[in-house]
This record gives C-alpha cells, structure tokens and sequence, in this order.
C-alpha cells in the first residue's frame, strides 16, 4: 500500500468521526420535538397555490 492510499484512509476515518461527533453535538443543541395538533394539521394539509398575478394583488 503506498503512503497517499494509507493517508487517505486515514483521512476517511478522521472524517467518519468528524461527522458523529458533529451529529451528537447538533442532537443536544436542536433537541427534536413532536409538533402540536393544530402543527401537525398545518403540515398535512395541502395548500392552494396561487398565481403571481393574484400575489401581486394581494400586496397592492
């Protein structure tokens, strides 16, 4: 194995590591939360699209 192939092996490992201790840092600082019941319907509920013209409009 040549020095670059055993080097960029390393280099994946450290970023393996990098990224789980990146994503428990995130989990205790954006602790997930279940949206309430009125959130929860917003969600699944589809909206109507409107057209430019008619957003336009509305913010005259």
């Amino acid at each position: 194995m040549s020095e670059v192939e055993a080097s960029l092996r390393e280099i994946k490992e450290e970023l393996k590591e990098i990224r789980l201790l990146y994503k428990e840092l995130v989990e205790k600082l954006i602790p997930l939360e279940e949206p309430l019941s009125d959130e929860k319907e917003a969600i699944e509920s589809s909206d109507e699209i409107v057209s430019e013209n008619e957003l336009i409009k509305s913010l005259d």
